[in-house]
């Protein structure tokens, strides 16, 4: 349970954001997800879980083709962000990169906007000056540089001030971002004079 923007005590509902459904066992991870949701209080929604029935229309490809196809799932993930009052997103460097998913660096993005809590989750969350682990240097400003001579972002945070600023990153797993967000639910719930949620198992 949590204090919605309207005062309301309800279950959050959460996307579950992340490049976790392109594992082989993508759909199992994702249905584990939700399931842990649930012991503490949280609504998970999966990107490729069936839309709700609710004001958010899924879109009618007009064909079968690709296009088409990309334009449907683009409508039904960001149909499910707009559901959610948080989003809980997997950044761990994605394909050997130093960087995370394209996609759930966009749904992050969108959370912010439309005013979901946001919360991150990474194995190491030292910052990215820190954890990059290609070629760098220092160059003639005594500046952190990669092997091409591209700029290391080095303010102390995992990634790019677009996702350090406004997210809440949590060093381990989606259980410890869920269990950083209860926690952060239970002080607002004890403030407004309410009892804190019990996990459930």
């Amino acid at each position: 349970m949590f204090v919605d923007k309207n005062g309301v005590v309800r279950r959050p509902v959460a996307y579950l954001a992340g490049p976790d459904m392109f594992w082989p066992n993508g759909m199992e991870i994702g249905a584990g997800y939700v399931e842990l949701s649930h012991r503490y209080g949280i609504d998970g929604i999966f990107p490729p879980d069936p839309a709700r029935e609710d004001q958010y229309r899924e879109y009618t490809p007009a064909d079968n083709s690709q296009e088409e196809l990309e334009k449907k799932i683009f409508t039904h993930d960001m149909n499910q962000i707009y559901r959610s009052d948080m989003i809980i997103a997997n950044l761990n460097d994605f394909r050997r990169g130093q960087e995370p998913d394209s996609g759930t660096a966009f749904e992050c993005g969108a959370a912010w906007a439309l005013g979901l809590r946001c919360y991150a989750f990474m194995e190491d969350i030292r910052p990215l000056v820190e954890r990059f682990s290609g070629a760098k240097h220092q160059n003639l400003e005594g500046r952190w540089v990669d092997g091409q001579s591209y700029l290391i972002e080095d303010r102390g945070l995992p990634y790019n001030l677009f996702l350090g600023v406004p997210f809440t990153f949590v060093q381990g797993t989606m259980e410890d971002a869920m269990k950083r967000a209860r926690a952060d639910f239970d002080r607002e719930l004890a403030a407004a004079g309410y009892l804190p949620y019990t996990p459930e198992g």
